[in-house]
């Protein structure tokens, strides 16, 4: 049934369609139908667990965490004393 749910996500623009589409581009169709309806799950266990309402975070929310780490990153070296330049370009 969850893997029901997960499929009807995935029309949608929100996290959850995001999560099955970033799975299936690794890893195939069905395993991303299963990972989705494992996020499912967690979410709703959460939701149960804590009480508090579900909160969608948007279809970028992996990539904003990500810039945010990157910046972090940064900060914490400037604060070590190193002069970080950034370029366009990524290398390596």
């Amino acid at each position: 049934m969850a893997v029901e749910c997960a499929l009807s996500t995935s029309r949608q623009n929100n996290r959850i369609s995001s999560h099955q589409k970033r799975i299936a581009k690794r890893q195939g169709k069905k395993k991303a139908q299963v990972a989705t309806a494992h996020l499912i799950l967690t979410i709703a266990f959460n939701i149960l667990k804590t009480g508090e309402p579900y909160e969608e975070l948007g279809p970028d929310y992996v990539h904003q965490k990500t810039q945010d780490k990157e910046l972090k990153m940064i900060e914490y070296l400037k604060r070590k004393g190193y002069t970080v330049n950034l370029s366009d370009q990524q290398t390596a």
